[in-house]
């Protein structure tokens, strides 16, 4: 089950390596993760989204992550009133039929911007839910895509 952690750490050398090395041991995937830094100083926001088992594993997680080295907190968003959002640019061949690619982007409506258009690319950004960006790129799978960089989900509560 993919779930979504925030956790709250002291900005010091090693401790994203800590985290990460808890679910290296254990074999889970962490799908993404991006770190922000909070209006306190020295304290950074990391949230991440992983593949957990189940609840029982769930529960031994947490309390491992807990014991962590600068780790403050650690929560588990998943089922919370959360607002997740990541951004997504894409590069692609600029097609030859614009009204096409406005009309895949048009039910995105605010979510989704033209940042340039050239001759040979057009650059897109995105920014909403994860599912939401993942229909986006599936919508955009008919036409050329180069490249495509995503920041991995951020949340507050």
């Amino acid at each position: 089950m993919r779930r979504t952690f925030r956790t709250r750490v002291r900005d010091k050398a090693g401790t994203l390596n800590r985290l990460t090395s808890i679910f290296v041991r254990r074999q889970f995937n962490i799908v993404n993760l991006s770190a922000t830094p909070t209006l306190q100083e020295g304290i950074s926001d990391i949230t991440f989204v992983a593949e957990v088992p189940d609840r029982d594993v769930l529960r031994n997680l947490l309390t491992q992550l807990e014991k962590q080295i600068n780790i403050i907190s650690v929560e588990d968003i998943t089922d919370t009133n959360t607002y997740n959002r990541e951004l997504v640019l894409v590069k692609l061949q600029t097609p030859s039929d614009q009204s096409e690619l406005y009309k895949v982007i048009q039910p995105y409506d605010a979510l989704v911007s033209i940042l340039k258009q050239e001759a040979d690319y057009t650059y897109l950004q995105a920014s909403g839910p994860q599912y939401t960006m993942d229909n986006l790129l599936d919508d955009l799978s008919s036409y050329s895509i180069e490249q495509i960089a995503r920041t991995g989900s951020a949340g507050i509560i």
